[in-house]
């Protein structure tokens, strides 16, 4: 397949995700619903930092960096000969940088809501997941890649 048809592929993917999640959000404010006792809820919760609640209450610097890493995630898709699922892993890490940014400069903060209650673990939202899968997938390409290489 063609970079041009992974690429083309690749917007579609990163706009569906996009899309999911600012109409999770939206659907999600200001809500708190048990989905499994004492195990899942979404609840509705303001992170103005990043992961965890790093950075809290430095929105202008957090947005910089956002659209800094926005930027370099895109111009390496450009410059480089990506295999398919490491294009589609960017992709979807860039969907879930995009969607948390669009939150940060239309809200101050993005709205986190899946609350998994294992270790007290921090709220997070579908972007969250979205740009942690990437990373992993994209991981894993490299290391399968490396393992190949050196086969």
């Amino acid at each position: 397949m063609s970079k041009s048809k992974v690429i083309t592929i690749g917007i579609i993917i990163l706009l569906l995700i996009i899309l999911f999640d600012q109409v999770t959000k939206m659907i999600l404010i200001n809500q708190n619903i048990t989905i499994i006792p004492n195990f899942l809820s979404f609840n509705y919760t303001q992170n103005t930092g990043v992961a965890f609640n790093i950075g809290t209450n430095n929105i202008i610097t957090i947005i910089i960096i956002n659209v800094i890493i926005i930027g370099l995630i895109i111009k390496f898709i450009k410059d480089n000969d990506l295999n398919i699922g490491a294009l589609i892993s960017l992709f979807i890490v860039l969907a879930g940088g995009i969607s948390n940014l669009i939150d940060r400069l239309f809200r101050g903060f993005v709205i986190d809501f899946i609350d998994v209650n294992i270790f007290n673990f921090p709220n997070f939202n579908i972007a969250d997941i979205c740009i942690v899968l990437g990373i992993v997938f994209l991981i894993f390409i490299i290391i399968k890649s490396t393992i190949n290489k050196e086969k």
